[in-house]
């Protein structure tokens, strides 16, 4: 039944995809989201670049996936569970985002994708992001059958092998979308904590608590309810983030289109699920007490959860929160980057500092000894103390994050390179996230100009001399555009363009990026003035950032090796036979062909 159900879904989707690569305007959906001029590859791309397209394409995924996790011989109330969430998903589509409803009078042309989402991450970004969002389904599906099964829910090889899937696709999925709104927006960022951004960050976060939590469980059972909780929760935030996208409650650049009804209806499917996650993850398995707190890695462990959970809940409220406001009481509540700056940032340096000093521990003798700590904290200072002074005025709350992300850094490769391979799979994990706090931290130790320019005039920003040289008109096959032409330092000429696209109102800025290992310069315009002599400009310099790119993909490159089953474990977990027992029969039915 579920294997028959992903095939229909993919084949409606394979139908979609096919109406609009060639075009068939007797389709809304394809009048809505492309045109004739769109090339073929972003035709395609609005199979997942409007609403109904994109709410097909995600419940065909997560029926795919379950149909190939759950092929003989799986758990019988897994597979259950899998194909109840997978058929509600389906009817969803069908009954409230259609996406063959066919126009009375089909249309003459389309309005075309966005053109700043005509960029070629637009083909690969949001499918990974999709990919890691459906294949929570899996260890959602997994849990709740061994919760109403009455076993044990530990951290079994399938949950966590779906779990640590899911994180690397995300990982790869956000660094991509990252680097695409640093590359083309122009505006000197990488991460505006969009409600689409945090749609990934949310369950990427609780995984990532998971994966510490679930150490501990699987080698004494401690903490095996936090961890059954950990292991549904990231679904039930990825429902959460499907809401928060397709209400049209948040303001986001690249949400998709507004619609009230469809959102309340994902609002009560959110809330439906996390209630389900509250219920079930009481009647699961408490495990064995904890004991008392003396320092051991299991203490590092779940000590580092806690922050990691404490982000969490930070990123959900600020999400949330709006919507909220916006359904409840009928008041439109805008929550900015600040309010996760102000509360994500200290957090995230606790812990890239408990994540260097986590792998200084064992699991039978505390540490690490106060010798350790003190050096560390005398490291982070002096490399803070360094990047407050050569930082521009303002800058200097970035330095603690410097500071910690590079005394994180000497200590982990310190200890990686001593313990010749052992943990490498952790090691790399933990060197990945300091880089990118060593990235994001860095970026904001920069300068920044905006202001009018004309043709001779120059600035100078953090050092860097960038002068206008000229200011030119055109059109091209697909739109006109302003261009004007910067020389950097004497030596680099970058142009950045204004495009104004016919099928389109608004204008498009096509900023430049001269990007080197000290940092990267982008110029932007804005506004072009009617005599074409003068344009708005705004120039960034952002040290440090192909760290952020750096970083996420040693993250990533950690999840891949954990997944083939290599980097050095390190100390055998330490479970009753009975819990061996039961994770062997569940890895057994899952990988049987």
């Amino acid at each position: 039944m579920l294997q028959a159900a992903a095939t229909l879904a993919l084949l409606a989707t394979a139908t979609l995809a096919w109406a609009l690569i060639t075009v068939d305007l007797s389709l809304a959906y394809v009048a809505e989201t492309t045109s004739r001029a769109t090339p073929w590859p972003y035709r395609l791309a609005a199979l997942w670049g409007g609403m109904d397209g994109s709410m097909l394409f995600y419940a065909a995924m997560t029926a795919a996936v379950a149909a190939v996790a759950f092929r003989r011989r799986s758990p019988d109330l897994a597979m259950r569970v899998a194909a109840g969430t997978t058929g509600a998903l389906l009817a969803f589509t069908v009954v409230f985002a259609n996406p063959f409803t066919e126009l009375p009078i089909p249309a003459v042309d389309g309005t075309g994708l966005l053109a700043i989402l005509q960029h070629p991450a637009m083909i690969y970004h949001p499918p990974l992001l999709y990919l890691g969002l459906t294949t929570l389904v899996v260890p959602f599906s997994l849990t709740i059958g061994r919760v109403l099964s009455h076993e044990p829910a530990l951290a079994s090889g399938p949950v966590h092998r779906w779990l640590v899937l899911s994180w690397t696709l995300l990982t790869v999925g956000m660094v991509a979308g990252s680097s695409w709104a640093y590359v083309e927006l122009g505006w000197g960022g990488f991460w505006a904590w969009d409600p689409v951004e945090n749609t990934a960050l949310m369950p990427w976060l609780a995984i990532t608590a998971f994966l510490h939590t679930s150490r501990v469980t699987r080698r004494d059972r401690r903490l095996a309810r936090t961890t059954a909780i950990l292991a549904m929760v990231p679904f039930a935030l990825g429902v959460l983030g499907i809401y928060l996208t397709r209400s049209g409650v948040t303001g986001s650049i690249h949400a998709f289109a507004e619609d009230p009804v469809i959102g309340r209806i994902l609002l009560v499917a959110a809330l439906m699920v996390g209630i389900g996650v509250i219920v079930l993850g009481w009647r699961a398995s408490p495990g064995l007490p904890w004991g008392a707190v003396e320092g051991r890695r299991d203490s590092w462990l779940a000590g580092n959860s806690i922050l990691i959970l404490a982000a969490l809940v930070f990123v959900v409220i600020g999400s949330a929160y709006p919507a909220y406001a916006e359904v409840f009481f009928a008041e439109e509540v805008a929550i900015d980057s600040t309010f996760f700056v102000v509360t994500v940032y200290p957090v995230a340096i606790l812990v890239v500092a408990g994540l260097a000093l986590a792998l200084r521990t064992h699991w039978n003798l505390p540490g690490p000894t106060w010798r350790e700590v003190m050096g560390f904290a005398a490291l982070a200072i002096a490399f803070a103390s360094a990047a407050a002074l050569v930082g521009p005025t303002g800058a200097w709350p970035a330095a603690p994050g410097v500071g910690v992300a590079m005394a994180a850094l000497g200590m982990l490769v310190y200890q990686l390179v001593r313990g010749r391979g052992s943990e490498l799979v952790a090691h790399l994990a933990h060197i990945g996230l300091a880089l990118v706090m060593l990235g994001a931290a860095g970026s904001a130790l920069g300068g920044e100009f905006s202001g009018t320019m004309r043709p001779g005039e120059s600035v100078e920003v953090s050092g860097h001399a960038v002068a206008l040289e000229s200011i030119s008109t055109g059109e091209a096959d697909r739109f006109a555009y302003a261009r004007a032409v910067f020389v950097i330092d004497g030596v680099t000429r970058v142009e950045p363009e204004i495009r104004g696209y016919e099928e389109q109102a608004a204008p498009v800025a096509e900023p430049a990026l001269w990007s080197r290992p000290a940092g990267d310069v982008i110029v932007a315009i804005s506004l072009l003035f009617p005599d074409a002599n003068a344009v708005e400009v705004n120039v960034f310099v952002r040290p440090l950032v192909w760290l952020v790119w750096l970083g996420s993909l040693v993250t990533a490159a950690a999840g891949l090796l954990s997944l083939a089953g290599r980097g050095g474990a390190g100390e055998a977990p330490r479970q009753p036979a009975r819990v061996e027992r039961l994770e062997g029969e569940t890895a057994r039915g899952m990988s049987a062909r």
